[in-house]
């Protein structure tokens, strides 16, 4: 099962964020991707969080990006994890994860691990936890943040997530890491996929892409500048006999 990471580079424009993600998810589709993922805030401005404009660019950009997502998973074979948008909901705004296929929002995550700017732009915690069922595997969804807490990650394999997406999208504040020191433990102690998805300039603050099994890293973005697509084929088969195998122990 071939998955695929956008790996993107993030411009200053919100309409050229939005045409560089649309080829490459016709780009990740044609080489028969069935999940394909965007990274977090992948159509706002580079410069986000110096904006005081936060709450007019969000309006501006959530319905163009929600639009483009549906209309590309309605033409594609493939899932499409929708990066992430700001969700505006009963008159509160939330950092959203949006899960598509033939054109359709079959579900969506609030992030429920906000960082500090994002409290203080008004962003509210999200509640739910989302497993869905797919012919493929289960998917689940987490933001960025909440891969930081181990309960978020053990809940979603509990719930039966196999393979797990994770919209990244590190900020100055995040430290330098190397590798993927996290995520990696994530993987291995809960034998889940996690299917890391960052952009270019987050990449020395460890928002690097990687494609990461319980056994190892099967692919990732190794400082790239460039806007890639990033893939790997998921073992299924060999991750649910871990799994099983576990369990008898």
């Amino acid at each position: 099962m071939l998955v695929s990471l956008v790996h993107m580079q993030i411009s200053e424009s919100p309409e050229k964020n939005l045409e560089t993600a649309e080829q490459m998810l016709y780009r990740a589709a044609d080489a028969d991707s069935k999940f394909i993922c965007l990274p977090e805030y992948f159509a706002f401005p580079a410069s986000l969080e110096d904006n005081k404009h936060v709450e007019k660019i969000a309006d501006e950009v959530y319905e163009p990006a929600v639009q483009l997502l549906k209309r590309v998973s309605k033409q594609v074979d493939a899932y499409i994890v929708g990066g992430t948008v700001f969700e505006k909901f009963r008159g509160k705004y939330y950092n959203t994860c949006l899960f598509l296929r033939h054109g359709e929002i079959l579900g969506k995550f609030r992030k429920m691990h906000l960082t500090a700017w994002e409290k203080n732009v008004g962003l509210n915690v999200g509640r739910t936890f989302r497993v869905f069922e797919t012919e493929f595997c289960n998917v689940g969804l987490l933001i960025c943040a909440d891969v930081f807490y181990p309960r978020t990650v053990r809940k979603l394999a509990s719930l039966g997530a196999e393979a797990l997406f994770l919209p990244v999208s590190a900020s100055r504040t995040h430290p330098h890491v190397k590798g993927h020191p996290l995520t990696t433990k994530r993987a291995k102690d809960n034998r889940v996929f996690i299917l890391k998805n960052g952009n270019t300039r987050s990449n020395s603050r460890g928002g690097n892409s990687a494609i990461i099994s319980p056994w190892g890293i099967l692919n990732q973005a190794k400082d790239e500048m460039e806007t890639k697509i990033i893939s790997a084929d998921l073992d299924i088969t060999k991750l649910r006999k871990l799994r099983r195998a576990t369990v008898t122990e």
